[in-house]
């Protein structure tokens, strides 16, 4: 009788790629669709980003090309690495006066930011070659 084989690094990248890129789309598209980057802004202002508006547009188109470039496979480690940036700031800027929950104990804590932003290091650091920069000639 053959068993199932659970060890797929490849498979298992994948699905970690995808649901990141799905995540960080989803979290763009509807800030976009709720005109809620002028709100983000003025809430980026707040936290002494200067022209917060122009910060808010940079983080959420970002978010926009990143999710594309995780759907693609291109640079993904390069692409990772600059997300969990974003979640360092998110868990300091929004997260941490929250504490740890983000339901049932607590809310808005900083545990989904930290399970993001290891999923965006496990995704950078087991990224097959390909999906890496080209290497110099």
């Amino acid at each position: 009788m053959r068993t199932f084989d659970f060890h797929r690094p490849k498979l298992a990248y994948d699905i970690l790629r995808y649901v990141l890129a799905v995540e960080f789309l989803s979290h763009t598209v509807t800030r976009m669709a709720t005109d809620r980057v002028t709100a983000f802004g003025v809430f980026l202002q707040g936290a002494g980003f200067p022209v917060g508006i122009a910060w808010a547009w940079g983080v959420t188109l970002w978010e926009l090309v990143g999710g594309i470039l995780l759907i693609a496979g291109w640079r993904t480690p390069w692409v990772a690495m600059v997300f969990v940036v974003q979640m360092i700031f998110a868990i300091f800027l929004v997260h941490l006066k929250f504490g740890w929950f983000v339901v049932g104990h607590g809310s808005n804590g900083i545990e989904y930011a930290i399970c993001i932003a290891a999923m965006c290091l496990a995704a950078a650091f087991t990224a097959p070659r390909r999906d890496a920069a080209p290497a110099s000639d």
